[in-house]
């Protein structure tokens, strides 16, 4: 899987591109302020410049999609769980750093553009240099909590989603409602939610106990999945077309927005 992992953290390969990237441009500036012809307060507008990109790259995703955050307005600051558009921070940045040239900042606004230009080409770099991950989809069945055992492989009957909990995992708990709810208004797409390392009964009652659904939960109690899938940690999101080609992935906690996107991409 496509993922790194840091301490207790498990990034997506798309995020640990960006935050390389800002770690360049900002050691870049703190560089150039070492030297004598340093622009006065590189370092403070430094921070200003990532800070702007940042706030207007999660501006740019909930304007995207304002009908959901409109719905929970306090999710909106929930940035753990992703939704950026990198290209409106990029973009906010860039006209950020214009105006201060056309404010007689020339020097400033060099360094800035050098430093942003570093980050971006670091942050591409990593993105294509890492190759998307093949992963098919597992050729056994699992145990269903409704019904047969069930296989995951998709032949050309539709779409495939497959997340990955744990009932010990506080954002799988987070998130496994609303995933619940948009698969349900999702027909079209089969979206299974395969246990990772729990038996029957213990999922059972939990479902019982926070009033879910257990139509489309399997039971993975060997934990093969996430071995098949080299997940590092949970939860683990992953989408595949009808013909069973992995289409994305989301590793860690995934916002409404971002699920409901990828469902209807998925359509």
């Amino acid at each position: 899987m496509s993922g790194i992992t840091l301490g207790p953290l498990v990034l997506s390969m798309d995020r640990f591109a960006v935050l390389v990237g800002a770690g360049v441009f900002l050691l870049l500036v703190s560089l150039c302020t070492r030297s004598r012809r340093a622009p006065v307060g590189l370092d403070r507008w430094g921070t200003l410049t990532l800070l702007l990109g940042v706030i207007a790259s999660r501006i740019g995703h909930v304007v995207g999609d304002l009908d959901v955050y409109a719905r929970e307005p306090l999710t909106v600051l929930a940035f753990w769980q992703g939704g950026f558009d990198a290209w409106a921070g990029v973009g906010a940045a860039g006209l950020f750093v214009a105006v201060l040239a056309l404010r007689r900042r020339g020097r400033l606004a060099a360094v800035l553009t050098a430093a942003s230009l570093a980050g971006l080409l670091v942050w591409q770099a990593i993105l294509h240099a890492v190759p998307a991950p093949d992963m098919p989809l597992p050729d056994r069945t699992f145990a269903a909590l409704e019904g047969p055992p069930q296989a995951l492989r998709g032949d050309h009957a539709g779409p495939v989603v497959i997340n990955l909990w744990a009932t010990w995992c506080p954002p799988c708990r987070r998130e496994l409602p609303m995933m619940m709810d948009l698969a349900d208004a999702t027909p079209g797409v089969n979206v299974v939610f395969l246990n990772q390392g729990e038996f029957g009964p213990d999922v059972r009652q939990y479902l019982l106990r926070e009033g879910l659904s257990s139509d489309r939960v399997l039971l993975d109690p060997e934990t093969a999945a996430m071995a098949h899938f080299e997940a590092p940690g949970l939860p683990a999101t992953l989408f595949f077309s009808s013909d069973g080609a992995l289409q994305d992935l989301h590793l860690g906690e995934i916002s409404r927005a971002a699920f409901r996107s990828r469902l209807q991409t998925l359509r």
